[in-house]
C-alpha cells in the first residue's frame, strides 16, 4: 500500500499517535497500514470502534474496498 501511493512517509507516519481501534495497539506491526487505510477511507473499520484486523472479509466487504480503492485512483 505504500508504494502504491508512492509516499515513502506513509512507511511511519502514524507512529507514536493514538489508534482510534480498540483491537489495534498503536505498538502493532500492523498499525501504520492499518490507519493509511482507514484514514483514506479505504478500509473504514466497524461501527463499534474496531478494525477486526484478524476477520476474514466478505465478497461484498472486497468489492466495497475495491471500489474504495479505485475511488482513490
Amino acid at each position: 500500500m505504500m508504494r502504491f501511493w508512492n509516499d515513502p512517509k506513509l512507511e511511519s507516519k502514524y507512529f507514536g499517535t493514538t489508534s482510534p481501534f480498540a483491537d489495534v495497539n498503536n505498538t502493532s506491526p500492523i498499525f501504520n497500514a492499518v490507519m493509511v487505510v482507514s484514514t483514506r477511507n479505504i478500509i473504514p473499520g466497524f461501527d463499534d470502534g474496531t478494525f477486526k484486523p484478524l476477520q476474514g472479509v466478505s465478497g461484498t466487504e472486497a468489492l466495497n474496498i475495491i471500489r474504495n480503492l479505485k475511488a482513490k485512483l
